[in-house]
Formats: C-alpha cells, sequence, structure tokens
C-alpha cells in the first residue's frame, strides 16, 4: 500500500523513495566502493552518473509544491497579508533605487528573496481564482502585470541560471549564445522588465482608500481630457498659422522678419512647438515682438485665449470629473461595506434562529419568540444582530407573521421545513419564516418604489373583498 495504490497518493512515495536512493548512491555506496576498490572513479561511466543522481535533489521542490496545494490557505485572505504585501512592494522600490546607486555582490540574493515572495503570491492567487485570474477578474490588468514580471524574473534569475548549472554539472560545455543574437536581446528585454516593477507602487494606493480614489478621479479625468486636448490642438494649429504669417514671415514688420522670430516662427511646426511652449510660460520665444503695439496685443490676445480660457476649461472638466469618481468610488465601497454586513447580519441571524427553533420546522412560533425576550443572551445577540429594540421586534413580528393555514402557505419554507406536529401548532398560532424575516431586515433601508406601492394597493383591495364578503354572508 506504501508503493501501490492509487497514483494520486502513491506517487508522492515514490518520489520521496527516488530522492532517499539517489543520496544513498551518491553519499554512501560511490565513497564506498572507491574506497573498497581502492582506485579512483575518475573517467568511468559510474562518475558519470554522479552529477545526474544529484540532479534527483531539485525533487525536493516538489514536497514544497504538495504541501502548497493540500495545505490551508485562508491566512493570504487576511488583512494582514495584503499589508505584508504592501510593505514588500515598498521595500523592492527602495532596493531597486539603492542598485543604481550602490554596487553590492549581495543584490541578486535580495532580488531572488523579493521574486520567491511575488511568485508565491502569484501561486496563491492562480490556486484561489484559477482560470479567472486571466480572463474574469475585477483586477484583470494587474493580473496580467504581475504574470508577465513574476515569468520574466523566473526565467532572468532561476530558468538561465539553472541552465547554466545543470551543464556544468554534467560536463557539457557552457552556451555563449546568450551574449549574441536574438537570445541577448530577448535578455535585455527581461532586464528591461525589472523596472516595470516599480507600476507595483501604484498597487499601494489601493490601501489607502483616499489616494485610491483620486487615482481613480485621475484616471477618469484623462478619458475626458481627451476633447479639450483636441481643442488645444486645433488652437495652437490655428495660431501657428496665423503667427508664422505675421511673425515668421515678417507680415507685421514690412516684409522683414527678426531674426528670433524667423527662428521661431519661421514654419508652422516651429511656430507650434513655440506656441505651445509660450502657453506654458516661456515668454523668451516671443520677446521680438514686444517692440509692436501689435505684437504685444497679439501676445495678449493669445495668452488670455490659452491660459485662460483652455487652462480654465481644463481645470473644470478635470475637478468635475475627479468629484465624480470620487462619488462613485465612495458609493461602490458603501454598497460593498453593505453587502458584506448584511451577509454578517444574515449568519447571526440563522445561527440564532437554529437556536430558538427547537423543533427545526424553518419558522419560529410565537410562544418561541415570546420567550426570547426572557433570554439576555439570545435577545442581546437578536438586538445586536439587527439594532432593533424590544418593541420594534415584537411589531415586527405581529407584522410578519402568519398563521398555518394562511397564504403564506405558498411561501417558499412552508412546504420544506414544516414537519406534522409543527402543522398543527401553525394552525393556532402564528408563525414567522427566517428568510421573510431577513428579506425584511434587507428591504427596510430601501425606499418604496412605484411596484411596492402598487402592491401594496392590491393587497389592500384583495383585503376590502374579502371584509365585504364576510360582512354580505352575516
Amino acid at each position: 500500500q506504501l508503493l501501490f495504490g492509487r497514483l494520486s497518493i502513491v506517487w508522492w512515495n515514490w518520489l520521496d523513495l527516488t530522492i532517499v536512493v539517489s543520496g544513498m548512491l551518491d553519499l554512501w555506496i560511490m565513497p564506498l566502493v572507491e574506497l573498497s576498490s581502492g582506485s579512483s572513479l575518475d573517467g568511468t561511466s559510474v562518475l558519470r552518473m554522479l552529477p545526474v543522481l544529484r540532479l534527483f535533489r531539485v525533487l525536493r521542490f516538489l514536497k514544497l509544491v504538495r504541501s502548497f496545494f493540500e495545505g490551508d490557505l485562508k491566512w493570504a485572505e487576511s488583512p494582514w497579508f495584503d499589508v505584508f504585501m504592501s510593505l514588500v512592494i515598498a521595500a523592492n522600490a527602495i532596493v531597486m533605487s539603492l542598485e543604481l546607486d550602490f554596487v553590492w555582490g549581495g543584490w541578486v540574493w535580495v532580488e531572488n528573496l523579493f521574486l520567491v515572495i511575488y511568485s508565491t503570491e502569484l501561486a496563491i492567487k492562480l490556486r484561489k481564482e484559477r482560470c479567472k485570474f486571466f480572463l474574469d477578474s475585477p483586477n484583470l490588468f494587474w493580473n496580467w502585470v504581475d504574470s508577465v514580471m513574476v515569468v520574466g524574473g523566473i526565467l532572468d534569475l532561476w530558468l538561465l541560471p539553472a541552465m547554466t548549472l545543470i551543464q556544468s554539472m554534467t560536463g557539457q560545455e557552457t552556451s555563449t549564445m546568450g551574449e549574441k543574437g536574438s537570445f541577448h536581446a530577448i535578455m535585455s528585454l527581461l532586464k528591461l522588465m525589472r523596472i516595470m516593477r516599480v507600476l507595483r507602487l501604484v498597487k499601494l494606493l489601493r490601501t489607502v482608500k483616499p489616494l485610491y480614489r483620486l487615482l481613480l478621479g485621475v484616471i477618469q479625468s484623462l478619458r475626458a481630457m481627451q476633447w479639450v486636448l483636441v481643442l488645444t490642438v486645433l488652437m495652437l494649429y490655428a495660431g501657428a498659422i496665423f503667427w508664422t504669417s505675421l511673425v515668421g514671415k515678417g507680415l507685421m514688420f514690412n516684409g522683414q522678419p527678426t531674426e528670433q522670430g524667423a527662428k521661431n516662427f519661421g514654419t508652422v511646426p516651429r511656430a507650434f512647438f513655440s506656441l505651445f511652449r509660450l502657453m506654458n510660460g516661456e515668454t523668451e520665444v516671443v520677446t521680438s515682438i514686444f517692440s509692436s503695439a501689435l505684437g504685444q496685443l497679439l501676445f495678449v490676445l493669445f495668452m488670455v485665449l490659452s491660459n485662460w480660457a483652455i487652462l480654465a476649461i481644463l481645470t473644470s472638466v478635470v475637478s468635475d470629473n475627479m468629484i465624480q469618481a470620487s462619488q462613485k468610488a465612495t458609493e461602490e465601497e458603501q454598497q460593498t461595506e453593505k453587502a458584506s454586513e448584511y451577509q454578517r447580519r444574515v449568519h447571526r441571524l440563522m445561527a440564532l434562529f437554529k437556536d430558538i427553533d427547537k423543533d427545526n420546522s424553518g419558522s419560529i412560533s410565537e410562544d418561541e419568540w415570546a420567550k426570547l425576550f426572557h433570554d439576555p443572551g439570545l435577545y442581546h445577540e437578536l438586538h445586536a444582530a439587527t439594532s432593533l429594540g424590544e418593541r420594534d421586534l415584537r411589531d415586527l413580528f405581529k407584522c410578519l407573521a402568519t398563521l398555518g393555514h394562511s397564504d403564506d402557505d405558498d411561501h417558499p419554507s412552508a412546504g420544506r421545513h414544516r414537519t406534522a406536529s409543527s402543522q398543527s401548532l401553525a394552525a393556532t398560532q402564528k408563525v414567522l419564516y427566517y428568510d421573510k424575516f431577513i428579506e425584511h431586515l434587507r428591504d427596510e433601508s430601501m425606499p418604496a418604489d412605484r411596484r411596492s406601492v402598487l402592491q401594496l394597493m392590491a393587497r389592500m383591495q384583495t383585503l376590502e373583498m374579502n371584509l365585504e364578503k364576510q360582512l354580505d354572508r352575516r
């Protein structure tokens, strides 16, 4: 049973056996054979097998993989893990700057440590989300960025050195293909990908809610800025044609342009760039026209249009979109928190109701509800889960509870939970179903819509008709 049985179980035993046997051959048997023969094994086929046996030590890594897939990874979903990863990203950003300023041989070990942490985080996410990690995830962009950076780091820091080590252990010549050709270009690209790890700093903003909302506002503003940028380009292009004719070609100087004017506004592209510099406050490009009144007027008109009008429009667009994005992010956070709070309340109420419901009927009778208020522990738990006082809870039971023979027999919980003993009891007592009570708590804070009002009116008309029939019979 240790070595023969289900493959998913026994292959781990075979793996352990292979690692142990290869270690015994490498460290015990071969030295004893060499000692007993009194001669060296150099050049023999046995010696050539020695590096191959040592490679089996790498299989020990698979045992770590096994413990990873079979272990409990709930700790990775805790807020402390997110804080830890944020600190690692911040430390990695600092180390990247130190690597550029200080030469030290130990940086490669620091990089390997960061790569181990990032690879572990990626593996945890892959195990949790599986295919959704790459196809359907709220953080789809960052998932791909993390994957590309981790795979590039593994190729750069682990795979290529491992290939070199295997070649040296097996007696093969180390390949130099990494020094030339397309492979060298690929390696240069992998090294450039390390710089992309700076993008991980953006993930730090997600842990700080105000900064994250600000980032969302900036991204939303960039989308809205496109039409302002189009307006700016059109204004600069029209201004470049106008300034090239007046200043660059010397129309305002009787056909004799100044040296500075011809240099900065001699052609439309140069005039376009010069006006862009002027828009950003570099007035040196137009000092040659300040000597004339027309030049001064031209300068004032352009500054009013560019700095006052365009920049004011840009500021208002950015501000409005940042405010809207921040409000939207705040509302989404509130909805998420509200949904989480509702799930916590449901969990507490279901545990409480099951403790109260002695006959497991799926509902609470009037007697069971009355006994609840005489138990301080149960009442405190109900009050904490609903945030309602005793009077409100009693009123809520009167409003939601129904008789066993009433119209609520069509309720989904009625047929599913009701037993023979509870049916006779429900015919004389009012009962409150779990899901009806929980649904009321969910809808309590929602405003009444038109459909709800119409349903209420239809219910009242039905009650009125039933009442009139009862009175006619009498």
